[in-house]
């Protein structure tokens, strides 16, 4: 399983959609996903936050106004995904052993589509490939398999099951974003196996294993041609891999470690302030304010690739609720800080979505908040105002607010 397991809370009660956001706090935030795109028509793009309290919700991409909650799995729901070319389709895994498909132009949100695995699995993990022909789960382990599972999204039907190429829980399953048929899983039994999913021979399917000889947290496709492979481990290591080669191309070991001075501190640094309603600004702690210096962290949460500026970047946090983000420097070895986020979360920040299209980054954490934060300038830029001056910025803050980064923050369950 994930290094940190969601939790079993009770659910909240019942919560009609509204542009508002939720009030309960039962849960807190363990994903995100974003449309690829837009419905036609539509004057925002959607994000769906998952919690760990079973249920979804689904906010406007820019504003985090809530648009949709959907209800209906009966154990923690373990991943969520939209369609690409449907993009008002959403789908959700759970460890209750089903996949749901909702329709969010559909009044009364019931599922359109639930697929099942066979008798046992508990799915901790979803992907649905580039031209939503397929979607594939990943289960835990269940002697004597470990099930990554395929359906054809049209029929409900499954095509192929993949027992045999992991021996322990599979973490995450991510297709490649222009190949529809090429998969890759990882799993906490520290092996990242890639599919070529038109084979049903198993032993025909796999193309590669990759061996990362630890626990995999977290993996996703990167470069101009999502030709590379990168995998956080649940050992805060960073790993790189050319899948076509099976090469390991970059190793970052140590990072909670790093000072400083070995991640190369003359980049600009910028921390984000925000106004705060007057619940959270109560809750706030004087380590989340002060915590504002780049250095060792105390996890890693993820990495997303910049397409715009063409880097991979990683994030790390501390458990007082900052976020620094640096830029993966492969073949100088080293990382980079570019900008560190704070005075938002309160506490360990689990998960995050990068959108390409606002260049803007969203959060999720365990106090239950759901942050976006907006780039307004180019943050590797040379500058000497390295005390770059922030300034508190409300929902109505117009665009001549002089502020690097700004936060808009959410409370959604």
């Amino acid at each position: 399983m994930p290094k940190h397991k969601p939790e079993r809370k009770p659910k909240p009660q019942a919560e009609e959609d509204s542009g508002g956001a939720g009030t309960t706090n039962a849960a807190y935030i363990s994903d995100i996903a974003g449309q690829a795109r837009s419905d036609p028509g539509a004057e925002d793009s959607l994000l769906a936050a998952m919690g760990s309290n079973n249920s979804v919700q689904v906010y406007q991409a820019t504003t985090l106004a809530l648009r949709h909650r959907l209800e209906g799995h009966t154990d923690i729901v373990s991943g969520v995904k939209f369609a690409h070319t449907t993009p008002s389709m959403l789908y959700s895994s759970s460890l209750d052993g089903t996949i749901r498909c909702c329709d969010l132009r559909v009044s009364n949100k019931k599922p359109t589509l639930i697929l099942k695995g066979y008798e046992g699995d508990q799915f901790t993990s979803l992907d649905v490939n580039c031209d939503d022909t397929v979607v594939c789960g990943g289960c835990q382990k269940r002697m004597p398999d470990t099930n990554v599972t395929l359906w054809d999204s049209r029929t409900g039907q499954i095509v192929h099951t993949y027992p045999d190429s992991h021996s322990d829980d599979i973490t995450q399953v991510k297709f490649h974003p222009s190949i529809p048929h090429r998969l890759a899983s990882g799993s906490t039994d520290g092996l990242i196996s890639i599919f070529d999913v038109r084979q049903s021979d198993e032993d025909d399917a796999v193309e590669n294993v990759l061996n990362t000889e630890s626990s995999v947290s977290r993996i996703g496709w990167y470069g101009p041609n999502s030709d590379k492979l990168y995998c956080v481990t649940h050992v805060e290591t960073l790993q790189l891999w050319d899948t076509d080669e099976a090469d390991q191309i970059g190793n970052f070991e140590d990072i909670k470690d790093y000072s400083p001075k070995e991640l190369d501190h003359h980049a600009p640094v910028a921390t984000v302030k925000h106004m705060k309603d007057k619940e959270v600004s109560m809750e706030t702690d004087d380590v989340t304010r002060k915590s504002g210096t780049l250095g060792a962290v105390d996890y890693l949460v993820d990495c997303f690739w910049d397409a715009q500026q063409k880097k991979l970047l990683l994030a790390g946090g501390l458990h007082s609720g900052r976020l620094n983000v640096y830029k993966v420097k492969r073949k100088k070895k080293t990382l980079k800080p570019l900008y560190s986020l704070g005075d938002g979360h309160l506490s360990t920040i689990r998960c995050l979505h990068w959108q390409d299209k606002t260049e803007s980054l969203v959060t999720g954490a365990e106090d239950g908040l759901l942050c976006l934060w907006k780039p307004g300038v180019d943050l590797e830029k040379e500058t000497k105002d390295l005390s770059l001056t922030s300034q508190a910025v409300s929902r109505k803050a117009s665009s001549s607010v002089r502020t690097r980064l700004r936060l808009h923050t959410k409370k959604p369950y």
